[in-house]
Order: structure tokens, then C-alpha cells, then sequence
């Protein structure tokens, strides 16, 4: 897991220190910066999993800007010459990155990087050139290229160094589309094994189908995942197969296979309803089930708006279930379910899936500072020693959503309107 990140100098982030938990939700008011602590995520993996080019990039869900618009670029503020990254994991791993960005290269460089285990340098690059661990010689390299994906076979590397690194290598940002999720448009930049817009539900489906009917101690645990499908109350079965004239109009082009939804409420010949008819929602659901079981999905991973195409109540129920799935022992005993997740929301009813005395959940406040403009990210906590009791007393009983609508968590609304 990701336990601590500093970010300085990255769009609207001038300074920030973040420690997280297992599930980590950010809220916060449009345009306070929410997407760009993913994004920053995003732009730290791909420095460990290839390159810093556009395409890598594009793969780890982060918008392809001009180079010049990933760096702070405040007025009144001296700009400087890169932004960069702090990042702690478990087992005592830190990689450190400062990224170069600038109007005279067409594309994000390395300023330095450096990779440490248990207070060691194991992997370094700077203006004085780069250093390996137990290797003596010139080393050349891109200055686009990472250090990790070059040389991590060239070094003798401890085994949980290589693990948590890899792991974050393998982080994405999720934002499913409908005319994705419906199956009639292509991703341009398909990820395995879902696609970051939802492109390869189908296909991801079948595995997890197969992998339910294969795993017998596990099946129950993978059916009560998969019942967030049904939670809208109108479908009784799905499957996948290729479509057909009488099922979808020959107007609609779809790929290869398509998913098939069973309407318990129709008459039976007419019940059968393809993606491209079927609910928004019902495919949502689906796609954010088959992330989380299928088990070439990455263990860290982000979802942006987690409330899209979601009800208030489906919303909440989804929350529930995904932090018992990482922070029950059945679950995790069996290995299902990603190690990590970070979400953002507008819907004040995902505050209500939390519990805050918990360390492995958090929420986070993002707001603008109104003077400066700067990124503002706070942890929504009890204070220290606070019971439960005392946070119920205090907050006069109303549950956190109902604190976010009536303006009582700070910042959570932005700036009021005039």
C-alpha cells in the first residue's frame, strides 16, 4: 500500500502532505483539485512502470496536458523548474521523483529519481548521473525513461522492495463511459483487463464467470460482490454471447460479444435486453464488481466520480460493500479484492459508508484556498481521544451526509455563491 505522499509543485498542488488508508475517499467542491490527487498518483506510477511519455500517461488515466500545464504555475509565485513526488510504502519503500517540465522539451523528463529500502539507496539519478546499487559503471538512459522498469532485473533487489513497487506500477484511474460500458465505442488506449472507460466489460466478465464456476471455497464470496448487480431491482441474469438482429438493431455496432441482461418484469422471448438497452446503472455496478474481483485488475486503483450513474442509495451501498470487501478477513484471506482504492465523489450519501474511528478509512476535504487559489487537502477526523459517543453528542446525532448538505464539514461545499 501507498501510505504517505508528498506532492509539490503538480497543477493546483503546491504543497501537500497525505497519509492514507486502505480506502480513501476525497470530496470536495468542482475544480478544487480532486482529480489531480489521482492524477498525481497516476503520473508517479508511470515514472515506476515505464516511461513519463504521453502514451504511458494516457494508460494510467491521467489527461494528456501540454507538459507545461503539470506544473503549479501560480501568480505572485516564483515558478520552478520541476514538481515531483514523496512516496512511502509498507515494508519501509520510498521512491522519490522530481519531473522536469518545461517550453522547451515537447515532453515530460526525469530531473532526478531515487529508490530506497529500509534507509538504502537502491536506484538514483541526478544532474550527476545515475547510480545503481552494487554496479561501477556509466549507465546511460532517457531522460523519458524510469529507472525501476530499466534496471530492477539488473540489481539485486530485496523481494518486498520489487513487491510494493510493482504493485504501484500497476495503478489506474477508472472512469467508466456508457458508450463505453454499452459496447459502442472503442477505447483508443485499451488496459487490460477492463478498460479505464469500461470497453472490455464483456470479455472481463466472462473471466470472472468462469472464475466463479471454478472456485468452490471462494464462491460465495464472489457471488455476494457480484449481487451489486441485481441491487437495482430489474435484472435476473446476465450473460455474454454475440449479439443478434433480433436483440440489436443492426443501426447499433457493438464488438465481438456483447452482455445480455434477463428483465425479471417482461414477457419471456421479450425480456432480453442487450448492453446498449440496458440500464446505465445496472452496467455501472457490473463494471465496478468485475474490478473488483477480476485478478488481473491492479491492487491500487483509483475511481473518479465513484458516484456516476448511481442513485444516492446504490451509491452507499456500493461504498459498504467495497470496504468490506478490503477490510474484512474473508475477503482478504482468499486474496480478493484490491489492497488499496482512492475515489472521488459528489454525493454526499458516500460519506455515510464511513466510519471515520476506523484508520483504514478516510476522508479527505479538497478545497481552493480563496486568497491564493492553492490546493487545500484536510483529513475529515475526530479529534484525538475523541469517542464515539462524543463525535454522536457533538454532531447532534446527524450522520455525516447531512453534515456535508448543511455546510457543517468546512470547505467540503467550496465558496459560497453569491
Amino acid at each position: 500500500m501507498l501510505r504517505k505522499l508528498s506532492i509539490n509543485g503538480f497543477k493546483t498542488i503546491t504543497d501537500a502532505r497525505l497519509e492514507f488508508g486502505r480506502v480513501n475517499l476525497f470530496i470536495g467542491a468542482n475544480g478544487s483539485g480532486k482529480s489531480n490527487i489521482l492524477e498525481s498518483i497516476g503520473v508517479l506510477s508511470a515514472a515506476l512502470s515505464r516511461d513519463i511519455t504521453e502514451v504511458e500517461l494516457q494508460r494510467k488515466g491521467v489527461r494528456l496536458s501540454v507538459p507545461t500545464l503539470f506544473k503549479s504555475a501560480f501568480r505572485n509565485r516564483e515558478l520552478k523548474s520541476n514538481f515531483g513526488f514523496d512516496a512511502e510504502m509498507d515494508g519501509d519503500v520510498q521512491y522519490n521523483v522530481r519531473i522536469a517540465s518545461g517550453e522547451q522539451f515537447q515532453t515530460l523528463r526525469f530531473f532526478s529519481e531515487e529508490i530506497r529500502y529500509k534507509n538504502l539507496s537502491y536506484l538514483g539519478r541526478s544532474n550527476r548521473g545515475i547510480r545503481l546499487r552494487g554496479i561501477d559503471k556509466k549507465i546511460e538512459l532517457s531522460p523519458e525513461r524510469g529507472l525501476w522498469d530499466q534496471y530492477h532485473g539488473v540489481i539485486d533487489t530485496p523481494e518486498e522492495l520489487s513487491l510494493q513497487l510493482d504493485v504501484l506500477a500497476r495503478y489506474c484511474i477508472y472512469a467508466p463511459q456508457p458508450s463505453f460500458l454499452r459496447g459502442v465505442e472503442i477505447e483508443s488506449t485499451p488496459v487490460k483487463p477492463i478498460g479505464l472507460l469500461g470497453g472490455g466489460l464483456p470479455q472481463a466478465a466472462l473471466v470472472v464467470f468462469n472464475q466463479l464456476i471454478k472456485s468452490q471455497k471462494t464462491s460465495s464470496l464472489i457471488k455476494e460482490i457480484l449481487d451489486l448487480v441485481w441491487m437495482p431491482g430489474w435484472a435476473s441474469s446476465l450473460a455474454v454471447r454475440e449479439s443478434s438482429p433480433d436483440q440489436v438493431s443492426s443501426q447499433v455496432k457493438t464488438g465481438n460479444k456483447t452482455l445480455f441482461f434477463k428483465d425479471r418484469f417482461m414477457k419471456r422471448g421479450r425480456d432480453t435486453l442487450s448492453a446498449y438497452d440496458s440500464s446505465e446503472g445496472s452496467l455501472y455496478l457490473l463494471f465496478l464488481a468485475i474490478v473488483i474481483l477480476h485478478q488481473e485488475a491492479p491492487k491500487i486503483f483509483a475511481l473518479d466520480n465513484v458516484d456516476n450513474a448511481l442513485n444516492p442509495s446504490a451509491t452507499r451501498a456500493f461504498l459498504e460493500k467495497l470496504i468490506t470487501v478490503m477490510c474484512g478477513e474473508a475477503f482478504q484471506k482468499h486474496g480478493i479484492g484490491p489492497h488499496q482504492v482512492f475515489l472521488t465523489s459528489h454525493n454526499p450519501t458516500s460519506l455515510d459508508a464511513f466510519d471515520l474511528f476506523d484508520e483504514e478509512q478516510r476522508i479527505f476535504v479538497v478545497s481552493r484556498e480563496p486568497e491564493t487559489g492553492f490546493t487545500k487537502i484536510d483529513r475529515l477526523q475526530p479529534r484525538p481521544g475523541m469517542t464515539r459517543e462524543e463525535w454522536i453528542r457533538i454532531k447532534q446525532g446527524k450522520n455525516l451526509s447531512e453534515l456535508w448538505i448543511n455546510g457543517l464539514i468546512p470547505d467540503a461545499l467550496g465558496p459560497s455563491q453569491l
